[in-house]
């Protein structure tokens, strides 16, 4: 059998764009890495257990909002953010890293 190769210049109607994948590397819009980094073992199973369940969200979708880039024009739903500040304990408003303006 021959694999089909995709062409770089065909535009067919069902083709999807593929995202991008997030830089892991680089300052981060939100403190999201840095507070799961802070807890335990124990504790960091209990988030990744009850936090999606919490945001109405799965787990992946929480790693991506963790990987999102400074200068991406991705951002979480506000509901979203206050769910994830009142689980970590934090003040509102203090789960992102962008500067106050």
């Amino acid at each position: 059998m021959k694999k089909q190769i995709a062409n770089k210049n065909s535009t067919s109607k069902n083709q999807i764009p593929v995202k991008k994948a997030h830089d892991k590397t680089g300052p981060k819009k939100f403190k999201i890495l840095e507070l799961k980094n802070n807890l335990t073992h124990s504790a960091h199973k209990a988030m990744r257990r009850e936090l999606p369940k919490r945001i109405g969200k799965y787990i992946n979708t929480l790693v991506n909002y963790s990987y999102i880039s400074l200068d991406s024009k991705e951002d979480i739903p506000y509901h979203v953010a206050l769910e994830i500040e009142k689980y970590f304990c934090i003040q509102p408003g203090s789960l992102s890293n962008l500067p106050i303006q």
